[in-house]
């Protein structure tokens, strides 16, 4: 789980200067830093007490999982670099208005404890027991909610998949490979854009290095662990599972050749070069028969003349003009923001279960034939929905094609969003500092723009 933390510099500031000055009017026999900033990200800053918080429970993850952490440096580098990238993702989530709700929270921390066969309850006792702060985790998880959150925002919205995709895809991949899932572990060498040619080869040899040791026995979480820059390198490098479809193309395009516990050649990329290991595969269970449901919608998004707010409260007078009596198709065409199905007055044609956003979809679903939804939200704005139709098909080629849309949109997804990373880190201001000397001078290193 990935800490998430966001403070204001006006108040953090204020508060690591009067604990770092007070420190320092002390005798030198007991003067002690309390705490100071480690990082600046814009205009929030990263303390000392949270970095050693993400230390100390990303250590207990590790620990868990049966490698050895990093040692103490490289991990402190690696989680202050991951609380900058998270610090990024909060700065614009609170530009963009998205906000986790307490009830969705709440629902987050139930279906976990759940998962682990208990109540929110016990669940926080056990955690207490292992010595882990139960606030704390709440606020982690309320930041990965926030987190995807953004990601649907900013990412997923973008992605589009087109039948010229789908069919080089359903061409491309064997009769069962959509019901074959892979969990691969994976090791990335950056290469900054513009490096040099011998920076490039060094990395390459890096990469060889580890591919060798791995080979000789060494194993490859705990080397990604250790020398991997990928986002999931604390993670031992999982990738968790996935299709051929929804993994990257270059690692796609090996997987179907390797053995169970092979390790790659090295693989090139625009972001460095890369080894994956295939650690699992599974194969699934085709269905035979899908429930398709035809809908349609309006759809609300607030814009610089109106807001959150006023979005909602429009959504909710089209609801009383609906059921007054009005014409949905023509509230559709007259009002809804959503270019694609207005003009068809919002119908969104026949649908396979999974073919909207969760949200979309669970309220959807909840609807009985002809029956109009209250107005909901999702990352694409306010929804009024209506219930056209529902309908039994067997369909084998409508699976297929709709499975094999699915994993090319979780793919471009993955690849936007780390590209998507890149340039929020390359775009921000960010000042890395060390701890202060008890004179007070603080060294640092500044990368971004001001």
């Amino acid at each position: 789980m990935r800490t998430f933390v966001k403070h204001k510099i006006t108040m953090k500031y204020l508060l690591s200067a009067v604990a770092t000055t007070i420190a320092l009017t002390t005798s030198a026999q007991s003067a002690q830093l309390v705490d100071y900033i480690v990082a600046v990200v814009n205009e929030d800053v990263i303390l000392n007490s949270e970095l050693e918080q993400a230390v100390d429970s990303i250590e207990r993850q590790i620990r868990a999982s049966g490698n050895t952490p990093p040692i103490e440096s490289e991990l402190r580098d690696q989680m202050r670099e991951r609380l900058i990238m998270q610090t990024l993702q909060a700065q614009r989530a609170d530009q963009r208005g998205i906000r986790v709700t307490d009830e969705d929270l709440n629902q987050a921390l139930q279906q976990i404890a759940q998962q682990n066969g208990m109540d929110l309850r016990d669940f926080a006792r056990a955690l207490r027991a292992e010595g882990v702060d139960f606030l704390m985790v709440r606020e982690q998880v309320r930041n990965e909610l926030l987190a995807n959150s953004l990601r649907q925002r900013e990412v997923d919205a973008r992605v589009n998949v087109t039948d010229r995709e789908i069919e080089a895809f359903l061409a491309k991949t064997r009769k069962n490979d959509q019901a074959t899932e892979y969990r691969l572990e994976h090791i990335l060498i950056a290469v900054p854009e513009g490096s040099t040619d011998d920076v490039r080869k060094a990395a390459r040899a890096e990469a060889e290095q580890i591919r060798q040791a791995v080979q000789d026995g060494a194993s490859f979480s705990q080397m990604a662990i250790g020398r991997s820059d990928a986002t999931t390198a604390l993670d031992g490098g999982d990738l968790g599972w996935r299709t051929a479809g929804a993994l990257p193309t270059v690692f796609a395009d090996r997987v179907d050749n390797m053995d169970l516990g092979a390790v790659s050649d090295v693989i090139e990329t625009g972001s460095g070069y890369n080894l994956i290991r295939l650690a699992e595969q599974r194969g699934g269970q085709p269905v035979q028969m899908i429930t398709e449901t035809r809908a349609r919608h309006i759809l609300l998004q607030p814009n610089a003349i109106r807001d959150e707010a006023a979005t909602r409260e429009r959504a909710a007078e089209l609801l009383e003009e609906l059921q007054g009596g009005a014409d949905f198709a023509e509230l559709a065409k007259e009002y809804s923001d959503d270019s694609g199905s207005a003009n068809q007055g919002g119908d969104l044609g026949w649908q396979p279960p999974g073919g909207f956003v969760p949200t979309f979809q669970k309220r959807m679903d909840a609807l009985d034939k002809n029956e109009i939804s209250e107005p909901f939200e999702t990352q694409f704005g306010w929804h009024i929905v209506q219930l056209i139709d529902r309908r039994e098909r067997d369909s084998a080629e409508d699976i297929a094609r709709n499975q094999a849309r699915q994993a090319i949109r979780q793919r471009k997804i993955a690849e936007e969003y780390e590209d998507w990373l890149r340039r929020q880190r390359a775009e921000a201001y960010v000042e890395l500092r060390s701890e202060p000397t008890l004179t007070g001078a603080t060294t640092g290193s500044t990368t971004g723009d001001s």
